[in-house]
């Protein structure tokens, strides 16, 4: 049966929608501009067709002079490598300028080179960046006149407007700046700290055991590597924070002081975050696209013990052709909405599920063992005939399920997902709304 063709989203769309600056310009002198994104405009506020070049006349250009990039020589070595990734400082129209992160790619066509790039507005974390900066800056100051005035010392830490708290482990005294009790709230001692921290619900929960490791490696000289955490603060809300940490040894290397500041990040993180979902999901289903999937699949194999078994299900949705070509496309979207929430409700938060196309799933399910197979089957084909939004509707919609195991059929997802799609089409030749596995339908033969 053919399948019903997918009108994807244009390629205009999908790079708005990606929110990155894409450009592409002449090798030129001026570096005339032949493509620019509706998002790249955005970004430095102009109008489509405003700018013509990045290093034009005074009224026609928006690279800051202050860069000096040698473009014919940057050709060259784009040449040697796939791309290089640059900080432009860019005009925008209001006069304010911005930075950003440019990965630059060559094109060459007829003999004439292109500069083809990437922007990512990095304005904000450079202040932010400048801001931690400043504040390493005042602390390490501090630091320098700790032996010579204490009190000296403290005045400095309580004007920082970030949260800062410092630890003595001689003393074992805690300080903790003003504005760390403005945004918590809470008044902290070092007597049992971190036992107190851990059984109070002032970290995030599932944050607790990441920071608690990362204080014991960070003591031991490792640095953590991602020191992101959500705290409550006073308004009784979980907020993302970068939590940047110094210790004070003596000659001996023993930590003698450990201070740490709390910058909130939770706006950046959460914009962030969504930005990677977006990126890594479906954009009318909400499961996972397919490249999403398939890496998805491949790392949970590569973790595997051995010994697992995990299963490999895939599924197409019989008769969709019908319910796009008499019933419209807008109620096929709708059907797979009602399936891939269903399949989100009756799996596991590990569980990977994913649409491939326009009318097939993916769902791995790891650690299964085979005679739960045959129950997992069930449940699916039941999400494919309740997927119903009509009680009159004259098409019935169902699923054929194909079947593959690992490691017995395959050790990556795609030797799974060309087992399973025998064992699929083996479904749908025995009439539809069935499964097979892979095993069986390889024996039969």
């Amino acid at each position: 049966m053919p399948k019903t063709p997918v009108n994807p989203p244009t390629l205009e769309k999908i790079i708005n929608h990606l929110g990155s600056g894409i450009f592409c310009c002449r090798n030129d002198g001026v570096q005339t501009i032949v493509y620019a994104s509706n998002s790249f405009y955005r970004m430095i506020g102009y109008e489509v067709g405003e700018i013509t070049e990045l290093c034009g006349e005074e009224s026609n250009f928006v690279l800051s002079r202050k860069q000096r990039i040698n473009w014919s020589k940057l050709a060259v070595r784009l040449k040697k490598c796939a791309f290089i990734k640059l900080e432009l400082k860019l005009i925008r129209k209001d006069g304010h300028h911005i930075w950003t992160n440019c990965c630059v790619r060559l094109m060459t066509d007829d003999g004439i080179d292109y500069f083809c790039c990437s922007l990512e507005d990095i304005t904000e974390k450079r202040r932010s960046l400048k801001k931690e900066r400043e504040q390493l800056e005042t602390i390490k100051k501090a630091k320098q006149e700790l032996a010579a005035s204490e009190e000296r010392y403290r005045i400095i830490m309580e004007q920082a407007a970030d949260p800062i708290c410092d630890y003595n482990f001689i003393t074992q005294d805690l300080y903790c700046s003003p504005p760390f009790k403005e945004k918590f709230g809470i008044e902290v001692n070092a007597d049992g700290l971190l036992d107190a921290l851990f059984h109070s619900d002032v970290i995030f929960e599932e944050d607790k055991s990441h920071i608690m490791n990362d204080i014991y490696q960070f003591i031991n000289g490792e640095n953590p590597k991602n020191p992101e955490y959500r705290f409550k603060d006073v308004n009784g809300d979980y907020r993302w924070y970068r939590v940047r940490s110094t210790v004070i040894r003596d000659e001996k290397e023993v930590p003698i002081r450990m201070i740490a500041f709390i910058s909130d990040i939770d706006r950046q993180k959460k914009e962030n975050m969504s930005l990677k979902e977006q990126a890594e999901r479906d954009l009318l289903s909400g499961l996972y696209n397919h490249v999403t999937t398939t890496n998805l699949v491949n790392k949970a194999i590569s973790q595997s013990e051995a010994g697992s078994q995990h299963a490999l299900f895939l599924i197409d949705i019989d008769n969709f052709k019908d319910v796009n070509d008499h019933l419209g496309h807008l109620l096929g979207d709708e059907v797979i909405e009602v399936i891939s929430a269903k399949l989100k409700d009756q799996f596991r938060e590990d569980d990977i599920i994913g649409r491939i196309g326009g009318d097939e799933f993916v769902v791995f399910l790891k650690n299964i063992l085979s005679a739960d197979v045959m129950k997992k089957a069930k449940v699916l084909q039941t999400i494919f005939r309740d997927a119903h939004l009509q009680d009159d509707m004259p098409f019935k919609v169902s699923g054929s399920i194909g079947v593959a195991f690992y490691p017995q059929d395959g050790k990556d997802y795609h030797e799974l997902f060309a087992k399973a799609d025998a064992a699929m089409y083996a479904a749908k030749s025995s009439g539809k709304d069935a499964y097979r596995t892979y095993a069986a339908t390889a024996y039969k033969k």
